[in-house]
């Protein structure tokens, strides 16, 4: 069967049943979400607090594995608990598009007791496949199988544009992606062989790929098609929903208004609709080479029928989930929850008007009145302070040194390269006294080493923290112990912690968080307000990824293209059309290979 053939096929089978796929498929995405998350997230937090560790990152997770081999061993267990809850939703959702596909008539009821029917009787070597599988082709397995479960596993983009800009880097990850995409296609069948007949690792593995001999690109074009038609699909039914609210934006008051609220409720219903047809097309792809499709008129999957108070409470549950998405929508189309971001150059330049972290660069773009100016600072050899970013100087000086080999005044004799600038290096303390000069706020970001002296913050303190307080800088810093040490020692100076990564929600002293934009979601902005904490988002340089920002409500935003994100809250501030407020909200639906949930 061609591509185009399957995909007709299998869409009017979506179409045929879509009642029964949406309930399975968006069904489990809700009790994950509105169930089983937060009680992980509970659990992880309470882990963590047993052990006192406020947050997890790059930066303590050697700690956790070194000093804390019970708040590991949690960690490890819930995490196992959590790779069988997606391995059960596979199943689930496995066994039920066979179902559905085959017209065997089961309940909802039915194939959840075979799916953990299943488990309990799982042999470990499928598992432990399962997890190898699974965690090897994760970074591109989201176009097949995608779970709220896992939506924060994702590659931050600064990891990315940091390996890209390295030749060897970026060949050896299009080497990797081509060997995972490989392995991924060659395997392909190994798990349904397993599920659908218990068939053991080795024997699935010689299956699969005796099935996918000489069909690489068979497989691989098939997916990819599905992939393109998709998206092209979900491209279109936005694009028409944006049209239509453009023409009631047309119309006099109130058909603007009313329009807004359907194609608002229409888009929600659309992205759920894609995800569900998505879902049965991949899935499909594992399951037609096993049961053929059953083509019939019957209703292939039924609900056990339920009792008085069952029915009660799915009622209840419903007005409730119609109402608060309602009201969501009504607050957002309204703008009553709207707040305008701060504005925040990423070391103090504007679409290269300089050299990073300079004065001249400094008082090219004071011109263009940002809120804030973010530069960073490092302690020199004599223990002062210069304004510079990398850890050595070569990058942008040509000198193969580090801050901590030389002396501010032999620091300050090199001149900095960049976008087609020379500037001299500065000292904190000019580019301070140069801020304050001219009334320009700075997010100072502090950058440590192990070179730096004990005493470091010890002086900072005492010296610049009167100064800070009165002109209305900021910190922040990728240091926990910075962050922490600042609000034990000067509790009134404002201090955010930089994450790299949205892994699990921090429980610390700091005043906010400056998140990488990429793993940023609007649930973590919600939990850091109801705490009082702000958030910035770092660092955020289209227009589609301010406007998720903004629509996000983060307090903050750090970009390296000032004009553009002052465009954008520009319009945002006077007092955007419908058509403006949908487009946003488009920007901050996923797409069908990335997260699952942004909402």
């Amino acid at each position: 069967m061609s591509s185009l053939r399957f995909f007709f096929t299998y869409s009017r089978e979506f179409l045929r049943h879509w009642g029964s796929y949406i309930l399975l498929i968006v069904g489990t995405n809700i009790a994950l979400e509105m169930l089983v998350i937060p009680l992980v997230q509970f659990l992880i937090a309470f882990i963590l607090k047993q052990g006192n560790i406020p947050y997890v990152s790059n930066t303590n997770l050697l700690t956790i594995l070194t000093r804390h081999p019970a708040v590991l061993g949690a960690l490890l267990l819930l995490l196992a608990f959590v790779l069988a809850l997606v391995f059960l939703q596979f199943t689930f959702q496995l066994f039920g598009i066979k179902s559905i596909q085959t017209k065997e008539n089961q309940s909802l009821w039915d194939l959840f007791k075979k799916s953990i029917y299943h488990m309990r009787h799982l042999r470990p070597e499928t598992f432990f496949f399962f997890l190898f599988y699974f965690l090897l082709i994760l970074p591109f397995a989201n176009a097949i199988f995608r779970t709220p479960l896992l939506s924060k596993v994702t590659i931050p983009i600064f990891i990315l544009e940091a390996l890209s800009e390295n030749f060897l880097f970026l060949l050896l990850l299009i080497v990797a992606s081509i060997v995972v995409s490989y392995i991924g296609i060659r395997l392909l069948f190994v798990l349904p062989l397993m599920i659908f007949s218990d068939a053991a690792p080795k024997a699935a593995i010689e299956k699969s790929l005796k099935l996918t001999h000489h069909r690489y690109w068979h497989y691989a074009w098939r997916i990819f098609f599905l992939t393109g038609i998709l998206t092209l699909v979900s491209y279109v039914g936005y694009g028409i929903s944006y049209g239509l609210q453009v023409g009631f934006d047309l119309l006099p008051k109130p058909f603007p208004a009313i329009g807004a609220m359907l194609t608002l409720s229409s888009i929600q219903l659309f992205s759920q609709l894609m995800l569900a047809w998505a879902t049965v097309l991949y899935f499909s792809v594992l399951v037609q080479k096993f049961y053929p499709l059953v083509i019939s008129g019957e209703r292939p999957l039924r609900l056990v029928r339920p009792s008085l108070w069952t029915r009660i409470a799915a009622v209840i549950l419903f007005i409730f989930l119609g109402g608060t998405t309602l009201l969501s929508n009504v607050l957002y189309l309204a703008g009553l929850e709207d707040s305008i971001p701060l504005t925040i150059s990423h070391r103090g330049v504007d679409n290269g008007n300089g050299v990073q972290n300079t004065i001249p660069a400094m008082a090219a773009t004071i011109k263009e009145k940002p809120d804030y100016i973010e530069m960073d600072i490092q302690e020199t050899k004599d223990r002062q302070f210069v304004v510079f970013h990398d850890k050595n100087l070569k990058r942008l000086t040509g000198r193969d040194k580090t801050t901590h080999e030389l002396t501010l005044s032999e620091i300050q004799e090199l001149q900095a390269v960049e976008n087609g600038h020379v500037a001299p290096i500065a000292s904190f303390d000019d580019y301070l006294a140069f801020a304050n000069e001219h009334h320009q706020k700075l997010l100072i970001e502090i950058k440590t080493t192990a070179d730096d002296s004990k005493e470091m913050m010890d002086r900072f303190i005492d010296k610049y923290q009167a100064t800070i307080l009165s002109n209305h800088h900021r910190i922040h810093s990728l240091d926990y112990h910075v962050v922490a040490e600042l609000k034990e020692k000067a509790p009134k100076l404002y201090v955010s912690y930089v994450l790299p990564y949205n892994l699990v929600f921090p429980q610390t002293p700091a005043n906010a968080y400056t998140m990488e934009e990429t793993t940023l979601t609007s649930d973590f902005v919600r939990r850091a307000h109801e705490e009082n904490k702000d958030v910035y988002a770092w660092t955020v340089n289209d227009a589609d990824s301010m406007d998720r920002m903004v629509s996000l409500n983060v307090n903050g935003i750090v970009t390296d293209d000032l004009q553009t994100l002052q465009e954008q809250i520009k319009t945002y501030e006077e007092n955007p059309s419908y058509t403006k407020r949908i487009e946003m909200y488009i920007n901050r639906l996923p797409a069908l290979d990335e997260r699952i949930s942004e909402n």
